[in-house]
Formats: C-alpha cells, structure tokens, sequence
C-alpha cells in the first residue's frame, strides 16, 4: 500500500503481465496517482497513474522500446485504464521469477586463474574485491 498498489497481484503476476523475458530483468516499484487540485470539477476524468518499473542495466533501454505494449497489458490487466505513463529506474532487480532465480555466474578454473593475474597488481583490498565480482560476471558462464 505504500508504494501505491492497492494489492499484490500486479507483483505476483508480473511475468504474466510483462511477459517472462521482460520479467526476468524488471519489477513494479510504484503507481502513483496524480494529485487532485482542491475545487477541480469532481466529474471531470482523472488522470491516469504512473508505473514505475526497476529495470537492469542495459535492459532499460529494451523496455524504454516496449512501454506502450507493457502500459497495455497493464491496464488490459486491471480491466481499465488506469496507468497513463511508465518511468523507467535503473537498478538490480531481486525478484524470482515462477519461483526461479537467474542462475549465478561460474568461473572455470582457467577463468579464476586468468583473473587472479589480472587483479595481482591492485593493492586497494575493496577495488580488489569489486573487480574480482565484476569479473566474475563478466567472465562467468550461466
């Protein structure tokens, strides 16, 4: 309720909503509804909501391509119009998707030793271990 929605259902069937390739690197964060002036004409319609939506890295820039079909299958979803605009916030998404996570990346042995020489020559410890994470995704296979 604090972010906006008034149930759970668009978080639990968010693959089923975006898709499950969409799913797999995004999440809802909030809807927020516009704010109604004081006085404005009660009959008038009202805005429709915004969806956020935490995507992954370079992902973003696939979903920015798909919003009008997301915004759509949204609102088919609540069975009206309801979200008028989506933003896009970049972040780590850390979401099982049907009860599976993305599987987390394995250095072979060959790999582990190619980035332990590559790493030898930096003396800060943190830089060391966030180059050392970095590589492993980098390197790593699924």
């Amino acid at each position: 309720k604090a972010k906006g929605f008034a149930s759970s259902a668009i978080h639990l069937r968010w693959p089923e909503i975006a898709g499950r390739e969409l799913a797999l690197w995004s999440e809802p964060v909030t809807l927020r509804w516009p704010t109604q002036a004081p006085g404005a004409d009660r009959q008038a319609p009202k805005a429709g909501a915004i969806l956020t939506i935490k995507v992954e890295g370079a992902f973003a820039l696939d979903l920015q391509h798909q919003t009008a079909q997301v915004m759509q299958r949204v609102n088919s979803f609540f069975g009206w119009r309801c979200v008028d605009r989506i933003v896009l916030k970049q972040g780590p998404v850390r979401k099982a998707v049907e009860g599976k996570r993305r599987a987390k990346p394995v250095l072979s042995v060959q790999a582990s030793h190619d980035l332990d020489k590559l790493l030898q020559p930096v003396e800060n410890p943190a830089l060391k271990a966030a180059l050392a994470r970095l590589g492993v995704g980098v390197m790593g296979k699924r």
